[in-house]
């Protein structure tokens, strides 16, 4: 590709791509071009191999660039108006013309009577009052009159000729007893008073009939200031000013691509651009970002027990956070100026000794864009965890061919008895030790409830296969069984708030010998607050919007056997006896798991487009698209399906029945075990490998073949 940027304008906005692009490219970069203006949502399809993810990331920071340079030619401007507003004209109501300070106008006439008058006469008429705010009274009698009259004619500003304005001040000075002097050497008109005396009654006699003016009109409130308002309305005045004052902020983009490799490829797409020093972070799980050296099992629960400092040891990691938790820090003290790697994250973080894993969730507060899972995105509860906000947002979900799977799953919950058991014995330790009593009694008698429950159902589930059975009921079904435990519309929301209470961590103050001491109040364990946040995940759905996804759900009971360690159990004399031999250890146990099972994707996905400013859905198989949109639940008011980049006349579609040494390729399970099949596949892919340059693509039927091919090429 060339090495030389080309340049588009699309939509108004201005696209720095870094290669000539595809026509593909150009439909769908005007297709998000008009949904991000438009605050629309697009359905776009682009063959793989098509530079989707190009045209996808070149198009969205141009536009958010594009808002950037918007906001500050807007800020420049409305300094200038600013500057303007400073020069504010003065009230003229009664109250404020009471309460004026008379010092102003006072003081000109001192400065002007020690120039043009005996000394005697700078303080006579301190007490009476100013000129200019007998000005301002007559002012605001001419417009509160202007305004009382509902059937006054249109006024227009009509221009007077230089003879005609040289006439009028003549005939104003004539009236007030001012002597008009025209200079024909200077365009300036002067001004000239007979005597301090006639300046005098003439300010005096302007005053009166200001006064004469102000008197006509009954006082009511000012029209010109908020001296008339309540204390109420002056809040909610100062609140929309602060409201209006505020600038609407710039999207970010979150970016959401199937696993994390595929970030890698996307952010080394994002090197080749234009935009490669746009601010970003990847989000990412513990278990690929954790850089603690003592830690490689169960890195979640580990990680929180760190941070909880349970046995006096915290994590020194999360203490280094403030190396590289911001967009500057990275760029100019760390050197890292382009789009980067999560490799590139922990390598800095092993170096700097800064946990990589909460750097990056620090990270997105200053960034334009943010890649992550789309998982991430879909699923409430990781979306609540790493604190992420989609509302007025711009959601690009790249290969979103599978999101429908993924916006089930995220809307689906299974616990086992076992879990519900230990979460119901741990709350009921609270309660018994007395801690925050109100809150966790509630959530205690929900989950008596549901273990009862399994206990009756289990007599009544139905054998499906080998020591496995079930039952499943709808969603009006598990509605009524909720309301008999008492979970209801009216008193789910209640539920929430406990919940919320008591994962909420709190610290308690006492006294002990004159000293203070802290003291932690105990909160849930990590496993407890899983199950009971997932369980009332479901529950939201169920209860929302008057139960509107309630018969897209299904509620399993499985019964099922698994095989476990038997625990070692003392003799009566506390001797444990040596099994003779391992199997003697192991030991088959019944488990029931209760499956919240989703089987709507728009349950999920009215979480996005409910909040999210644009979403963005590509890949290359969408199609059909009328269905695929119906499923999710949303209008997408812009779809695209571009053509191939590759011409006809490049493509062959065929079969081969047989290989290079003329057997048949016959992938059957009986075949594909056999060296000769092996061999001939195997010949096969060699042969064309040579044939063709610049590498190929294969699929194989699973990753048994093609491990056996792998291992033969």
């Amino acid at each position: 590709m060339s090495s030389v940027l080309s340049e588009y304008t699309i939509g108004g906005v201005k696209i720095l791509f870094p290669c000539r692009a595809y026509p593909s490219q150009l439909a769908m970069m005007n297709s998000i071009m008009r949904g991000l203006n438009c605050k629309q949502h697009c359905l776009l399809e682009s063959p793989t191999g098509s530079g989707k993810s190009l045209a996808l990331l070149c198009s969205a920071l141009a536009w958010q660039q594009s808002l950037y340079g918007k906001q500050l030619v807007d800020e420049k401007s409305d300094e200038k108006e600013w500057k303007k507003m400073e020069r504010v004209t003065p009230c003229c109501c009664s109250c404020h013309l009471k309460n004026s300070d008379q010092t102003t106008f006072s003081s000109d006439r001192q400065m002007n009577s020690t120039d043009n008058a005996p000394s005697n006469i700078s303080g006579a008429s301190s007490n009476k009052t100013t000129l200019a705010s007998k000005l301002c009274a007559k002012k605001q009698a001419s417009f509160t009159t202007d305004q009382d009259d509902d059937f006054q004619t249109d006024r227009k500003r009509i221009r007077q000729s230089h003879d005609e304005q040289l006439q009028a001040r003549k005939r104003r000075c004539y009236e007030k007893g001012v002597q008009f002097i025209d200079d024909d050497d200077d365009d300036r008109d002067h001004v000239k008073f007979d005597s301090y005396n006639q300046r005098r009654a003439s300010m005096d006699s302007c005053a009166e009939e200001a006064i004469a003016a102000s008197s006509n009109h009954s006082a009511g409130p000012c029209s010109l200031c908020f001296c008339g308002q309540t204390k109420e309305e002056d809040k909610a005045t100062e609140k929309c000013k602060k409201e209006n004052g505020e600038k609407p902020k710039v999207p970010k983009i979150f970016f959401g691509t199937r696993t994390h490799k595929q970030i890698a490829q996307i952010t080394r797409e994002l090197r080749r651009t234009a935009y490669s020093s746009v601010r970003m972070t990847i989000l990412s799980s513990r278990e690929h970002t954790c850089v603690h050296p003592d830690i490689h099992s169960n890195r979640n629960e580990r990680c929180k027990e760190l941070l909880e400092a349970k046995d006096g040891h915290s994590c020194r990691f999360y203490h280094g956070v403030h190396k590289m938790n911001e967009q500057s820090l990275l760029q100019y003290r760390h050197g890292i100026d382009k789009a980067w790697d999560i490799e590139e994250l922990v390598g800095l973080g092993k170096r700097l000794r800064a946990c990589a894993y909460f750097a990056a969730r620090e990270l997105m507060q200053g960034a334009d864009i943010v890649f992550c899972p789309y998982n991430y995105l879909l699923d409430s509860q990781i979306r609540e965890s790493m604190e992420i906000c989609l509302e007025n947002q711009v959601v690009i979900l790249d290969e979103a061919h599978n999101i429908e799977d993924c916006a089930r799953e995220s809307a689906s919950f299974s616990c086992s008895d076992e879990q519900l058991m230990y979460a119901r014995d741990e709350i009921d330790s609270m309660v018994n030790h007395g801690i925050r009593v109100s809150d966790h009694e509630p959530l205690r008698a929900v989950c008596y409830s549901l273990t009862n429950w399994i206990r009756q159902c289990s007599d009544q589930l139905v054998e499906r296969e080998y020591e496995a059975s079930c039952k499943v009921w709808n969603g009006k079904e598990i509605l009524s069984i909720f309301h008999d435990m008492g979970i209801t519309n009216a008193t789910f929301p209640l539920l929430k708030v406990n919940l919320a209470a008591v994962v909420e961590k709190e610290e308690k103050i006492t006294m002990f010998h004159g000293q203070e001491n802290v003291i932690k109040i105990p909160t849930l364990s990590p496993q407890s607050q899983m199950v009971l946040k997932g369980l009332f995940l479901v529950l939201d759905y169920l209860f929302r919007q008057n139960n509107r996804f309630a018969e897209d759900y299904r509620v399993a009971l499985q019964q099922s056997y698994t095989w476990t360690n038997r625990p070692d159990i003392p003799d009566e004399n506390g001797f444990f006896a040596r099994p003779r031999s391992r199997r003697s250890i192991r030991q088959k146990i019944m488990v029931y798991t209760l499956n919240f099972w989703c089987l709507n994707p728009a349950v999920a996905f009215s979480d996005l487009s409910s909040n999210a400013r644009t979403i963005v859905l590509t890949s290359g198989t969408l199609s059909p698209m009328g269905s695929f949109s119906s499923e999710l639940g949303v209008k997408f008011s812009i779809q695209l399906e571009a053509n191939h980049v590759i011409h006809k006349s490049q493509v062959w579609v065929g079969t081969v029945g047989a290989g290079p040494k003329g057997r048949k390729l016959c992938a059957t399970f009986q075949h594909t075990e056999t060296f000769d099949f092996q061999d001939e596949i195997g010949a096969l892919l060699l042969s064309v490998c040579q044939t063709v340059s610049h590498g190929i693509l294969c699929f194989l039927p699973s990753y048994k073949v093609k491990y056996k091919n792998i291992v033969f090429l």
